[in-house]
């Protein structure tokens, strides 16, 4: 046994490549190079497979993130909910769509994800203050946000919901597909994502019709037609040959996501060291499992035992927002984000990792001191 890698891209492209490159091979006949007809095609099918009127290819997650909150059109001002305990460009994407914004981060529950107590505290004291108050969940590592939770307080007290459900594609909250509960939600697509493209690029969902027409707006420099700019947009373009590639994994998301969970079924059973804690399934969850998360007291001790298995890992996320120099003044601190950033690390999860790869790892964790 070699070792256990963390994730396998080309047995992707092996499954799709025959179709991919006659697709191709059209592509550059047709030379619809940017927002091609294949563009239009995987959006149609992607809105279908969330179960969303609409989506919008975009040019890579942080955009998507971006172009989300300028389609809300916001007036006066904005107050943002971010996790303190996610990617950086959670926030990123709304400062750069409104810098003059408030942003608050929230701690995580033991599930990793977005604290609803925190935010509804938060958002109770606060309402009052701000034009808009816009919760951000982040169905982080593939698990969902509790949407129900979240949606009772956005309709109780008139606030918005911006799903980021880039970590999550397929996962289901109470058996409804997240990227549909939100005024509008975030995709990532970035290539080591459950859908990843061969390169950079997100999509956004919605079902509202308003905010579809702003989004195909805003990625396209302001136009619908070309040289007629209507407003102040950007080049947020999805190329035609990614949403062709997105497309065809599309076609086998959810049976990797089924591997994914077989995977983890291994884990589960066959894992056992108490020094090692296992991630917690929120109820009503039904995971994708885009990352496996474990906490450990001794990081740097696990990451030397893995590596003297050749055993590869992640970390996320080595450095929470808020120890960011240019995001320390929003400390609250928030201690279980500022926690698991010291204790998480990422095992080996994707649709290929064999069962002798899963026993091998859960023996060599077994083993760890």
């Amino acid at each position: 046994m070699g070792g256990v890698e963390f994730n396998n891209l080309n047995e992707q492209w092996k499954l799709i490549k025959d179709d991919c490159v006659r697709e191709i091979d059209h592509l550059f006949e047709r030379s619809d190079f940017i927002l091609g007809d294949g563009v239009r095609i995987f959006e149609e099918n992607f809105a279908d497979y969330i179960g969303c009127k609409y989506a919008v290819g975009v040019s890579n997650g942080t955009d998507a993130l971006k172009l989300a909150v300028q389609s809300l059109d916001l007036k006066g001002s904005s107050c943002f909910l971010i996790p303190a305990y996610t990617y950086v460009a959670t926030l990123l994407g709304p400062e750069q769509a409104c810098p003059n914004a408030t942003f608050k981060l929230v701690d995580c529950n033991d599930y990793f994800q977005m604290d609803v107590d925190i935010v509804k505290d938060f958002v109770v004291s606060n309402r009052s203050r701000y034009d808009n108050m816009i919760i951000v969940p982040v169905h982080l590592y593939g698990y969902t946000c509790d949407m129900t939770s979240l949606c009772d307080i956005a309709d109780e007290y008139d606030c918005i919901i911006l799903e980021d459900s880039s970590q999550a594609h397929g996962a289901k909250w109470k058996g409804k597909t997240v990227g549909g509960f939100g005024k509008v939600s975030a995709f990532s697509l970035y290539p080591g994502k459950n859908l990843g493209a061969a390169g950079d690029a997100g999509i956004v969902t919605t079902n509202d019709e308003n905010v579809y027409s702003r989004l195909k707006l805003l990625r396209n420099l302001g136009s619908e037609k070309k040289y007629v700019h209507q407003i102040r947009g950007g080049n947020h373009r999805l190329d035609t040959i990614q949403a062709i590639i997105l497309n065809q994994k599309l076609k086998h998301l959810d049976d990797w996501n089924c591997k994914r969970m077989s995977v983890v079924s291994l884990y589960e059973r066959y894992m056992d060291n108490h020094r090692v804690v296992l991630p917690q399934n929120p109820k009503y969850c039904s995971p994708v499992h885009h990352v496996y998360p474990v906490l450990v007291n001794d990081r740097d001790g696990f990451i030397s035992h893995l590596e003297s298995n050749n055993i590869e890992y992640g970390i996320h996320y080595l450095i929470p927002i808020e120890k960011m120099p240019m995001y320390s003044h929003l400390s609250a601190p928030n201690k279980n984000a500022l926690d698991f950033s010291n204790r998480t690390i990422s095992l080996p999860i994707h649709p290929f990792l064999g069962e002798e790869s899963c026993m091998f790892l859960c023996d060599a964790i077994n083993r760890f001191e």
